[in-house]
């Protein structure tokens, strides 16, 4: 029973979790318990504990007598997180190289052919959903839980960022062709060039931001403080 719990947690974690980080749900926006049980037709227990992850990444804050919301967007706490980010993901590279199986070697493949199908057809959604799905098998084949978590968690926080700053113009083929090159190493078992084009890929990330978008007034007026 505490199994299917936890998964059931786990399911609505996930959902909570899109919807915050591709901005379905905006800063500050209330997220009612009432409503949200009625919608995954569950109690108040397994919507809880799902609230409680959410809490532990700061994609949402719970007050007594108030309820829980959505958090803004920190431009010091982006910057924190990418800073650790870019070794972080360094480190995966490495360990991926090393330990993912075939079948992550396939779904990374499939993940780069549909983000260029993406990338041409300019659909952002998708395209930041292949980039997300990418990098979570990376870190899932590291076979290390606690980085798998820690990645996890500095990601969403960066990508809800990225959602709301970085100009479509700037979402190129560029970046489809640095995960093809990143697929490449990793199954070519390359463990230092998967190192360097995965800091490499996060970089430009973090150069985008700092150059462009933490002046975007679209950010601004999105909740961003």
């Amino acid at each position: 029973m505490n199994s299917k719990k936890n998964k059931l947690s786990h399911e609505i974690f996930l959902t909570l979790r899109d919807r915050i980080v591709y901005l379905d749900y905006q800063p500050e926006t209330v997220l009612s318990e009432k409503e949200l049980c009625k919608e995954f037709q569950v109690s108040r227990t397994p919507l809880r504990e799902a609230i409680l992850w959410l809490e532990e990444m700061n994609l949402v804050r719970s007050i007594p007598r108030y309820g829980t919301y959505v958090t803004h967007i920190d431009l010091i706490e982006i910057r924190n997180n990418y800073e650790v980010k870019i070794h972080l993901e360094a480190l995966a590279g490495i360990l991926s190289a090393k330990r993912i199986t075939v079948d992550g070697v396939k779904k990374l493949e499939a993940l780069t052919d549909d983000l260029i199908v993406a990338t041409k057809e300019i659909n952002i959604r998708k395209m930041f959903d292949c980039d997300f799905k990418f990098h979570e098998i990376i870190w899932k084949s590291t076979g290390n839980q606690v980085l798998e978590k820690m990645l996890n968690n500095i990601h969403a926080c960066c990508l809800r960022f990225c959602m709301v700053t970085i100009p479509q113009s700037d979402w190129s083929m560029d970046n489809a062709n640095e995960l093809r090159a990143i697929y490449e190493a990793i199954k070519d078992r390359n463990e230092q060039r998967a190192e360097s084009l995965l800091i490499q890929h996060n970089q430009r990330f973090f150069n985008l931001i700092k150059t462009s978008s933490f002046e975007s007034t679209n950010a601004l007026k999105s909740g961003i403080q």
